[in-house]
């Protein structure tokens, strides 16, 4: 495993801790709310930290902690579309009750440019490299 993917595979372990306690947290501390309604909004939560964070800033805490962004394969910014298509296929990805984060860390060892699911079909890469201040 190169240091890129060492480096993501540390961003990916901190962003999913602090992605679930922005999800949990709230979901635990609203009184009187369904089960199911709360699980709605733990799973909404979680997947807002990604995309709102990806669409933003083109990086999560996590990789910038690393020193990680999202770019499109030509090098440009990542926008709100890349973010949506890598936040939607992240439920299938890492998703704990189908396979856990294993089909996301086989497609990205696998894969020449190290990219997951939701990279190859946003057309995007996370690559080491100065995090822009904004867009």
């Amino acid at each position: 495993m190169g240091d890129a993917s060492k480096f993501r595979l540390f961003a990916a372990m901190l962003d999913n801790g602090l992605a679930a306690l922005v999800a949990l947290v709230p979901a635990a501390k609203i009184p009187g709310l369904p089960d199911t309604a709360r699980w709605a909004l733990a799973i909404t939560l979680y997947l807002a930290y990604y995309f709102l964070q990806e669409g933003f800033f083109n990086t999560t805490l996590g990789k910038r902690a690393f020193g990680l962004r999202v770019v499109r394969s030509d090098g440009r910014p990542s926008g709100w579309r890349e973010a949506l298509l890598r936040t939607l296929l992240r439920v299938l990805e890492v998703n704990p009750l189908l396979f856990g984060g294993l089909p996301a860390g086989l497609t990205i060892v696998f894969n020449g440019k190290r990219q997951r699911l939701g990279d190859l079909l946003a057309r995007t890469l996370v690559i080491r490299g100065k995090v822009e201040a904004s867009k």
